[in-house]
């Protein structure tokens, strides 16, 4: 297992690739997701001695309309070949439910959208993952209980998860056990946690807007992505838990702190990447 960094906020709009690159490196880290605006993302990271992690860049595929779903069934094979082509392994994928769309509805539209693209994936030879975030109740892949029918109705041992135990913390949901129990279809890890804030949780509960997220300045609510070590997450039983599972891939370091710069500033940004990486090293 290597540490990994994930292209979140400033590090994919405003960080120059090829430095980033070499930080990484001098860093201890071992892989990095590639950007989506440039061609040569895989091989610039691998003439800095990183493995690729992961790409993106695919459309919404749990479409409604049968024309749009088309036309985005066809980009997204066409984005497979691409990030195939360039040596990438494992490939973000969406998973926004129309709206209005109930459970039901969206399964349907995803079978439809992701059958044909799970197909050209495995002839391919690449994965297709899916990072669980609740999207504030707009994303469907969510839960336990959606991964089950998601994979039901879409069986090709492409399809996978992007698994983030930071999401689940704040969904109620227990990692550990999810982690077990789809072992088999975790593809790529996220090291992210959650800070639970007690008085915004008395203040509002579960449900207060936005389903509670606070940002350092901003509302107030009764949780918010921390760098790993500085929430509730449980990283050597968690890291523990993915070896018992056999997974020995990239964990990836989604750095989303706002006490730490993620969304306006690279340095305080690179700054909260070597804490999480120096943290996760213990373990890693």
């Amino acid at each position: 297992m290597k540490l990994g960094i994930v292209l979140a906020g400033v590090l994919g709009s405003r960080a120059d690739f090829a430095e980033l690159c070499r930080w990484a490196v001098a860093n201890g880290y071992g892989a990095i997701d590639t950007p989506t605006n440039r061609s040569d993302g895989a091989a610039v990271a691998r003439q800095h001695r990183l493995e690729v992690a992961s790409g993106g860049g695919m459309p919404q595929l749990f479409i409604a309309d049968p024309a749009e779903r088309a036309r985005n069934v066809a980009s997204a094979i066409a984005r497979i070949e691409v990030l195939a082509d360039t040596g990438h392994e494992l490939i973000q994928i969406l998973h926004a439910r129309p709206a209005g769309a109930s459970d039901d509805e969206t399964l349907e539209y995803a079978r439809l959208g992701l059958t044909p693209v799970a197909k050209r994936a495995e002839e391919r030879g690449v994965k297709l993952v899916i990072e669980h975030w609740h999207g504030r109740g707009n994303n469907f892949a969510v839960s336990p209980r959606n991964w089950r029918r998601l994979f039901e109705a879409v069986p090709s041992p492409a399809l996978g998860l992007c698994f983030d135990p930071s999401h689940l913390v704040v969904l109620g949901i227990d990692y550990l056990r999810a982690l077990r129990e789809f072992g088999d279809r975790v593809y790529y890890a996220h090291a992210k946690d959650t800070e639970l804030l007690s008085e915004g949780l008395y203040d509002g509960g579960i449900m207060a807007p936005d389903f509670g997220q606070r940002a350092i300045g901003g509302e107030t609510g009764w949780w918010r992505y921390t760098l790993p070590g500085r929430g509730v997450v449980d990283w050597g039983r968690y890291i523990g838990t993915l070896r018992e599972i056999g997974y020995d891939g990239v964990l990836a370091v989604e750095h989303e702190d706002d006490t730490y710069g993620w969304r306006e500033d690279v340095p305080t940004t690179l700054e909260g990447l070597a804490l999480a990486g120096r943290f996760l090293r213990q373990y890693v």
